[in-house]
This record gives structure tokens, sequence and C-alpha cells, in this order.
């Protein structure tokens, strides 16, 4: 059996509302209640494609406190989207 490794803190996680949305956002840190990110993103639609928005689009905190009763699912995102969220929301390339 293949055991993951628990969340760390600045690991890129998918989380699913129950809104719908889904979220690209780095972890931060969980308790009981609150699950808490930074960069809180959404992949939209542009006229290249496909591409991040920041999901608080007027207001950008540091942190984002999530009510884990409006998370349906939360989990480390794909190595690939992973990648391309942090060449996106940072300097840093990734190779």
């Amino acid at each position: 059996m293949l055991l993951e490794k628990p969340l760390q803190a600045n690991d890129v996680i998918t989380i699913k509302l129950l809104t719908g949305e889904e979220l690209l956002a780095r972890f931060h840190s969980e308790n009981e209640n609150e699950l808490v990110v930074t960069k809180a993103s959404v992949i939209a639609a542009n006229p290249n494609g496909m591409g991040m928005i920041p999901w608080m689009i007027s207001a950008r905190p540091r942190e984002i406190k999530l009510n884990k009763q409006t998370v349906v699912a939360f989990a480390k995102t794909e190595k690939e989207i992973a990648d391309k969220f942090t060449e996106m929301t940072s300097e840093i390339k990734m190779i």
C-alpha cells in the first residue's frame, strides 16, 4: 500500500466547495473548523485558452480562512498543474 504524506505548508492543493467552485491554493494550515490557504485562485477561460484568476478579486488577503462546512473535499494538486500555479503566483519558473 502506498502511503501519502500529510499536507505541508506551501503545498498546492485543490479545493472543491459546496457551491461547485474548484479552487487552487497554497495550503497553510487547518484545524477542526477551518482550512487556511493563501493565493486562492480559480481556473477561468481567457482568449488564449485557460488561465488563473484570484478567487477574491476585490480583496487580496494574505490568508483566507475557509469554513470546513463549505468544503466538500481537498487534496494535493497534480504536479503539472501545481507547477503552473507556482509559476503564475510567484517569480519561480518550473523547469
